[in-house]
């Protein structure tokens, strides 16, 4: 009987601790990637960043709103046709670094704690250790976020009174 609350509090507690994080896409018409030379756009490429995000988000800042909105997206590497049949693939060279604009706003009780604009990029994507797969295509992407998130959210981020 005396561990009645116990549920009833773990459900507040992991509902408190849930971030409603929102990603919004701005004139994707006009990003720096995500197509190939025939105009081709690969939504689920969009999809999957703001899955990433989201993710990050709810990790690093629990109980917090979180508002992202993503001006620009140009991935790592470029696509280009390749062999005598000119298929075409995405091709990494250092030159060709990923890079990914937006806005972000951090609230908690509906005052704002945080909020910013940044321009990522990764000039070193393809060195050093990446715990992503050699199969996940948007690998070096993942790892330019969460190098974002552990950078501008080390210090706890609280509501000011």
């Amino acid at each position: 009987m005396k561990h009645l609350w116990i549920a009833p509090a773990l459900l507040i507690a992991a509902a408190a601790a849930h971030a409603d994080v929102k990603v919004t896409f701005v004139q994707t018409d006009k990003f720096s990637d995500i197509k190939d030379n025939s105009g081709f756009r690969d939504e689920t490429v969009l999809k999957d960043i703001e899955a990433h995000l989201v993710e990050q988000a709810q990790k690093r800042l629990p109980g917090r709103d979180v508002t992202i909105e993503v001006t620009d997206v140009n991935l790592a590497g470029d696509v280009e046709p390749v062999g005598h049949n000119a298929q075409w693939i995405r091709v990494m060279r250092t030159v060709t670094l990923p890079s990914l604009s937006m806005k972000y706003t951090v609230s908690e009780g509906g005052k704002v704690v945080k909020q910013g604009e940044t321009l990522l990029r990764d000039m070193n994507y393809q060195d050093g250790f990446n715990r992503y797969s050699s199969g996940d295509p948007l690998r070096y992407e993942k790892r330019m976020i969460d190098n974002w998130f552990d950078r501008e959210f080390r210090a706890p981020v609280t509501a000011s009174k």
